[in-house]
């Protein structure tokens, strides 16, 4: 193994070890947050505990030769490009989470007294956990030049994100109605809203 497949094996690791850590860290913080309402329940947690198992997929790319059948040949500095965008996916995560602090949930469910937060990534994003996600995901692909990680995880999560988003935003329609809209106006899904005319 060459001096830079060794550097982008250890920083896939140090890409998913900081995902664990946020994600362990704000979903300790939510446990025992009461829910006021959910919906298609069976079927997210399907989802998330699917793109929950993938997660370790990139430490058997990492530490152990078992997937280098799948290793696509790209280019150094294509590849720590793709460590730079995990790392800013992983900043996106983990300031959603922060903005979110008690309402967020791994599931598609409120907690009682849910507020519509319309700061932070927020403020131009309606779902910046998502792309957040994306962000990392294509990361880690091009990081580790894997082709088995690429399809599996970004194919899972593009799946788990097509299933679960309208009916995210048919629960935000239901509880804050035309606050929701209008904020739904304001905002893109994954990107900002381009606004083609000046504000006055």
């Amino acid at each position: 193994m060459d001096t830079n497949e060794l550097w982008f094996r250890c920083t896939t690791v140090a890409v998913q070890v900081g995902f664990g850590v946020v994600r362990g860290h704000f979903s300790q913080r939510v446990a025992r947050e009461p829910v006021a309402t959910g919906r298609a329940q069976a079927r997210d947690r399907m989802y998330y505990r699917l793109t929950a198992a993938l997660y370790f997929l990139p430490f058997a790319y990492a530490l152990t030769p078992w997937l280098d059948f799948a290793h696509v040949p790209l280019p150094v500095g294509l590849r720590w490009t793709g460590a730079l965008l995990a790392f800013a996916g992983l900043a996106m995560v983990w300031w959603t989470h922060r903005s979110l602090g008690r309402h967020w949930s791994g599931i598609l469910e409120l907690r009682e007294n849910h507020r519509l937060i319309s700061s932070g990534p927020y403020r131009h994003i309606r779902h910046p956990m998502y792309t957040g996600f994306f962000m990392m995901l294509t990361g880690v692909a091009l990081l580790s030049a894997n082709l088995l990680i690429a399809l599996l995880q970004i194919g899972a999560f593009t799946a788990t994100y097509l299933a679960r988003v309208a009916d995210e935003e048919a629960m935000m329609l239901d509880r804050f109605g035309d606050e929701y809209r209008g904020y739904m106006r304001r905002t893109g899904r994954l990107l900002p809203r381009l606004r083609w005319r000046a504000e006055k």
